[in-house]
């Protein structure tokens, strides 16, 4: 994982995005079915949450060769609305990350910090925030 990775992972991600509440989810769903890491992909699942108020997304990796397959909690992404238009996308430090107590899949942080990589380029790339560049993902 490059340091860069590592240093996002370890300090967390705290941006508000000009999407709907009600779009995020669609977002997301288009966004995160072309992410992937080595041989692994990524689902993204619903965790705890409040309708229309926040969402807590579990993150999980996958082998996509391995179809029906336990899925490996990775890490989570916060998702709350903050006015009309705009919601607060928060991706909790690595220390608040346990999912499950379950991240050997995991345990250099090297799948997470390649889905939180691929999210802040799929943010940039539709101008949603500002980046110096693109993000390294492995």
């Amino acid at each position: 994982m490059s340091s860069f990775a590592m240093f996002l992972l370890e300090g967390g991600v705290d941006v508000e995005v000009a999407v709907d509440f009600d779009g995020i989810a669609r977002f997301l769903e288009e966004e995160t079915a072309r992410y992937s890491c080595g041989e692994y992909i990524y689902k993204v699942r619903a965790g705890k949450g409040t309708l229309g108020r926040r969402w807590n997304l579990v993150i999980n990796a996958m082998d996509p060769d391995m179809e029906g397959q336990p899925l490996y909690p990775i890490g989570r992404v916060e998702v709350e609305p903050v006015g009309i238009g705009v919601t607060h996308i928060n991706v909790p430090p690595r220390i608040e990350q346990r999912v499950l107590g379950e991240d050997a899949v995991d345990w250099d942080g090297r799948l997470f910090g390649a889905f939180v990589s691929q999210l802040l380029n799929s943010l940039q790339s539709r101008e949603l925030i500002e980046l110096p560049g693109v993000l390294p993902i492995v």
